[in-house]
């Protein structure tokens, strides 16, 4: 019976944490199908990755990426009113593009929960806790931050005990 219960609320934790968090990841952020659509779309990613953003705590590196990207299916779209005029090979493309640009977001997206499953110290008992993308970051930068903070603090050596 005891197993039984454990187990279901071993299962309702994920739940739990996905039900707390504000939205959740989108697994698509960008979907191009005419120019008009994807201008609207590129906008909300770009506003997405300024500071407070979705994807705020993007690296410059990827965000490099998403640009280069962006500009990609833009250039595509804008030679072409809409993705069923698209030539195979460019239709290829825009999609390779699309998945590649949507991947980087999710990944980077501060709304996806990062879960991992451990025991907590003087515990055999393993728990499984959720945070998001976004709270992990945070808490890294406030941790090096601290340790920054730390390290600037001018050393003082202990008396020695010779006198």
């Amino acid at each position: 019976m005891f197993r039984h219960l454990a187990v279901a609320l071993l299962f309702s934790i994920p739940a739990f944490c996905a039900a707390e968090s504000k939205s959740a990841a989108k697994e698509k952020a960008v979907v191009a199908q005419t120019l008009a659509d994807f201008d609207v779309q590129s906008a909300a990613v770009r506003e997405g990755m300024q500071p407070g953003g979705i994807y705020s705590y993007i690296n410059d590196g990827d965000k490099r990426h998403v640009e280069q990207r962006l500009e990609e299916m833009h250039q595509l779209l804008e030679q072409h009113s809409g993705q069923s005029e698209l030539s195979k090979a460019d239709r290829i493309a825009l999609f390779n593009s699309q998945e590649d640009l949507n991947s980087v977001l999710l990944q980077n997206d501060n709304n996806r929960l990062e879960c991992e499953s451990g025991a907590h110290t003087g515990s055999r008992i393993h728990v499984t806790t959720c945070k998001t993308h976004g709270e992990l970051m945070e808490r890294q930068r406030r941790d090096q931050g601290a340790l920054n903070d730390l390290l600037r603090q001018p050393q003082t050596q202990l008396p020695s005990k010779d006198h």
